[in-house]
């Protein structure tokens, strides 16, 4: 993979879909994209059009549950109950930018709050930053920060930056092993960590390239690290394709095995619905 590298919003216009390089393992952020087409209902493939009518209604868990019983707006609902304005949010599989879209809405502002959606496909950035652009106002926007990269090395990423606006010589080197910082911030700390697995939805997306068990359980320790206390982790894992039920029975173990005086692990699922995704859920607890 080529260097990782932060991407400026003018450099983002939307233009034809792009293939991983060979070798390139494209879902390496836990990266996401797929091998099987899914079943018409299967609640994946509806992703492609966005949060529902009851997510944008600002519902809450129990809204979700008697009414769509969406799982991605189960994941909506975590959101909302733990972000305010002013936090950092991670979308750690942009793919066509809904949950970027979602997450900024919920935590920038004028002059506050941040987002950091990596994607390790150029095609899913670039639909991320169009759909940036179509939804937010160009304050909250420069507020969003894209990166192709893996999400496995999220937290190269996340120290504080001096501006959003400025160019990278005012961000710590992603490369370097140094901890010093150039605007340290006591207080950062991710309010969610989003993950939707599975494969970039869209048709003419490349299937054969899906989130990877090894590196979405990496990305899952840094991201765990990285949450403020009272923070959640969100995972959308899906069923119905090769190897997504294992990727999903991986996540669940591996939030099985937290240490239950720092953290609350949960799952939320329909379980009479075929091959419906599942929502793992790892809340911090606070301090």
């Amino acid at each position: 993979m080529a260097s990782p590298a932060r991407i400026p919003p003018a450099a983002l216009a939307p233009g034809p879909r792009e293939t991983p390089r060979p070798g390139e393992s494209a879902r390496a952020r836990a990266p996401r994209a797929n091998v099987v087409r899914r079943p018409r209902s299967s609640p994946r493939a509806r992703t492609a059009a966005g949060p529902s009518d009851v997510s944008r209604s600002g519902a809450h868990l129990e809204d979700v549950i008697l009414t769509n019983g969406r799982t991605t707006d189960m994941a909506h609902a975590l959101w909302r109950a733990v972000l305010r304005e002013g936090d950092l949010a991670v979308d750690a599989t942009a793919g066509n930018g809904w949950d970027t879209v979602e997450l900024a809405r919920l935590v920038t502002g004028e002059s506050s709050g941040r987002v950091v959606a990596f994607d390790v496909q150029p095609a899913a950035i670039a639909s991320t930053s169009a759909r940036l652009d179509d939804a937010l106002d160009p304050a909250r926007r420069a507020r969003v920060e894209l990166v192709l990269d893996s999400h496995a090395n999220m937290m190269r990423w996340l120290r504080p930056r001096r501006t959003l606006e400025g160019d990278a010589g005012n961000r710590p080197d992603p490369d370097s092993d140094s901890d010093s910082d150039p605007d340290p911030d006591p207080g950062a700390g991710a309010g969610v960590v989003c993950f939707n697995l599975g494969y970039l939805p869209g048709a003419d997306a490349d299937r054969s390239v899906t989130t990877e068990t090894g590196s979405t359980i990496e990305a899952l320790r840094a991201a765990s690290e990285a949450l403020r206390p009272g923070g959640v982790v969100t995972v959308v894992g899906y069923v119905g394709h090769a190897g997504g039920d294992e990727e999903t029975r991986a996540v669940k173990a591996w939030a099985a095995a937290l240490d239950p005086r720092r953290f609350t692990a949960t799952v939320h699922g329909v379980v009479n619905r075929i091959n419906c995704p599942q929502l793992i859920a790892v809340h911090k607890k606070r301090e």
